[in-house]
């Protein structure tokens, strides 16, 4: 058998339950010369059961007699691996099976790039439905990694010698953070990120999770950006960051609590981010309030509703004036989560939250509209053009329901302007006046726009050059 060149690592505890599906995803694999190292930290439950079912050469399975943490884990199974190139996985995502191809074709292609990632499908928490597309940004920077980590373990692929540069048995380290130093640290030792525009991978969420320790995991997140900063390697620019940075995780963790109903707890972390970034309560509908919508939508089995009154309840008396937003919050949130069912092929759901968000007094306004854009474009990347218009003409009437005629057509007009765009960016020129013209048939406002003025001009050029 040949020697494998991907090494996945799968730190197991307690996730039994789904460890037999997520081999089975590597099973899958169209790539077949990889080795799937599972480390059990001494998880109580039949995790040695589940593998022992798999009769597969390339599967190890190794035991810590004492439960470690999963950095340990992911430690054990790395010495014990020997693929050229290192590719994490958690014991309950899904991969893609065209993942280890994908990003083996890319490393060979590109030696100098160091650490790979793709875009992540987001499951819907407890079920096996989609409910949105992650992409993090295709060029990642350190501020990125440190302002808000945009990766998950299971969406990087990394070569060796950068896996075993990364401190995973740092016992500084708390059990929240960690990625920030790992990957920030391999960022300033020079090593070079490429993302993967596919989505690749498959993150599981689980409902009713309780954190028992939110001020330690919060201070665990403040330390590891903290140590990024206070490198000597770490540019000024990114260290002027350290306020915004801080915010954002305070802002993470006050939801947190807030859920939790740790409102003590909730208001400290909260004052914590409006000192470090004050404009997050400027505005209408502000920054604040959309994060919580935002939170609060993570799991569509939960009545967001309900979750937003609860955490309005307890804001300090110094904010209470944004319980003003909590009606445009709850409706807008109906708007979204019915615009991710009927784009995920649940329509009795998208119906019923549509009808709720109409009910409520949802508004189809710029925001939405950009929002739905995305959620478009994302589609199209991963499906093709004629699967997302098919998304598109079902979004339709619901749409229509919210904003009127007017408002279907500023979407269409704003899709295939951000498309023309892409293709813009991408090189394909030939494709971008054929989409800057309906753009212009739906919303005429962008004959008055300088910058697709200036993309159709200059693909027009390249076209007639011979450039595409």
């Amino acid at each position: 058998m040949p020697a494998p060149k991907v090494s996945v690592i799968v730190p197991a505890y307690n996730g039994a339950k789904f460890l037999k599906e997520t081999i089975r995803s590597v099973l899958a694999q169209t790539y077949a010369h990889w080795e799937l190292v599972i480390v059990d930290d001494a998880s109580p439950d039949d995790t040695a059961k589940v593998v022992a079912q798999f009769d597969d050469p390339r599967i190890k399975y190794l035991a810590h007699e004492k439960n470690k943490g999963s950095d340990v884990a992911r430690d054990t199974g790395l010495r014990a691996s020997s693929g050229e190139l290192i590719a994490f996985l958690d014991q309950d995502d899904l991969i893609h099976p065209e993942k280890f191809q994908v990003h083996v074709s890319f490393l060979d292609a590109h030696p100098e790039i160091g650490v790979t990632y793709n875009a992540r499908f987001h499951l819907n928490h407890s079920s096996t439905t989609i409910r949105e597309i992650w992409r993090p940004p295709q060029s990642i920077t350190l501020a990125a990694l440190v302002l808000g980590f945009p990766l998950a373990p299971s969406d990087v692929v990394l070569r060796r010698e950068w896996a075993l540069a990364m401190d995973l048995l740092n016992g500084s380290l708390s059990w929240c953070g960690g990625e920030i130093i790992h990957y920030g640290g391999l960022f300033l030792s020079g090593c070079k990120f490429a993302g993967i525009e596919r989505a690749l991978n498959y993150r599981r969420f689980h409902s009713g999770r309780w954190i028992r320790d939110l001020a330690g995991g919060c201070q665990s997140e403040i330390y590891a950006q903290d140590k990024i900063f206070a490198d000597p390697r770490c540019p000024a620019s990114v260290r002027a960051l350290a306020g915004i940075a801080h915010a954002n995780i305070y802002l993470i963790w006050a939801y947190r609590a807030f859920a939790q109903e740790e409102t003590a707890l909730g208001q400290e972390f909260l004052g914590n981010a409006v000192h470090g970034k004050p404009s997050i309560i400027e505005g209408v509908p502000c920054e604040l309030v959309n994060f919580f919508l935002t939170c609060s939508l993570d799991d569509d089995s939960l009545n967001h509703a309900a979750l937003l009154k609860q955490i309005f309840a307890q804001l300090p008396p110094e904010l209470s004036r944004l319980a003003a937003q909590y009606d445009w919050a709850v409706a807008r949130g109906f708007a979204i989560k019915g615009a991710r069912a009927v784009m995920w092929d649940r329509p009795e759901d998208g119906r019923r939250y549509f009808e709720q968000a109409v009910e409520r007094g949802a508004q189809f306004d710029e925001s939405f509209m950009s929002l739905v854009t995305q959620y478009l474009i994302d589609y199209e990347t991963e499906f093709g053009e004629s699967a997302a218009q098919k998304k598109l003409r079902a979004l339709s009437p619901y749409l229509e329901k919210l904003g009127g005629r007017a408002s279907v057509r500023k979407l269409v007009g704003c899709y295939a302007v951000n498309r023309a765009f892409q293709s813009y960016r991408a090189g394909e020129y030939s494709q971008v006046p054929a989409r800057i013209i309906p753009a212009v048939a739906n919303e005429p406002r962008y004959l008055l726009n300088r910058g697709v003025l200036a993309v159709l001009l200059r693909s027009t050029i390249a076209g007639m050059t011979g450039q595409s």
